[in-house]
């Protein structure tokens, strides 16, 4: 069982289903997972939930996220303009 958990829900509009779709690839490729991640989009929202054995790795995993989400909207929205 986990020690440390966390939930976030980025609502990202037109851009959601998208992402959604990278981190689901991201999230298919081997490699050794400090934490387990699942993935889930409902309407233009993408809802990421972590947990790890500890709060060092939840940090690690979550930023790797957040930073990864960002990148992915980043270049979306470039090429929209």
């Amino acid at each position: 069982m986990s020690k440390a958990s966390a939930q976030i829900v980025l609502c990202l509009g037109a851009y959601g289903k998208a992402i959604y779709e990278s981190l689901l690839v991201e999230l298919s490729q081997p490699s050794p997972r400090k934490a387990t991640i699942e993935v889930e989009e409902r309407g233009g929202c993408v809802e990421l939930r972590l947990s790890a054995q500890s709060i060092s790795s939840l940090r690690s995993v979550l930023n790797s996220y957040i930073y990864l989400t960002y990148a992915i909207y980043s270049s979306l929205k470039a090429l929209q303009e």
